[in-house]
């Protein structure tokens, strides 16, 4: 299997919720980069870094660890 063909199916596994993960990972990346230029971030990083290992970890079991019943 390709990897374009097993990510087209992995995705379409993916409910609205996991998208949505997607998304708040994305986001809390990015305002961790930002960290550098932001103080309110800096001053908050930790907690930011915290909810995106948790964040990601929850989309890497839902990519890869999921198995489908059926």
């Amino acid at each position: 299997m390709g990897l374009i063909r097993w990510s087209e199916e992995t995705i379409r596994k993916l409910s609205i919720w996991d998208f949505a993960v997607v998304k708040m990972v994305l986001i809390l990346f990015g305002m961790l980069i930002g960290a550098y230029i932001s103080d309110f971030v800096k001053q908050y990083v930790w907690y930011f870094a915290g909810v995106f290992v948790v964040l990601y970890g929850i989309l890497i079991y839902k990519i890869f660890m999921k198995k489908e019943v059926g």
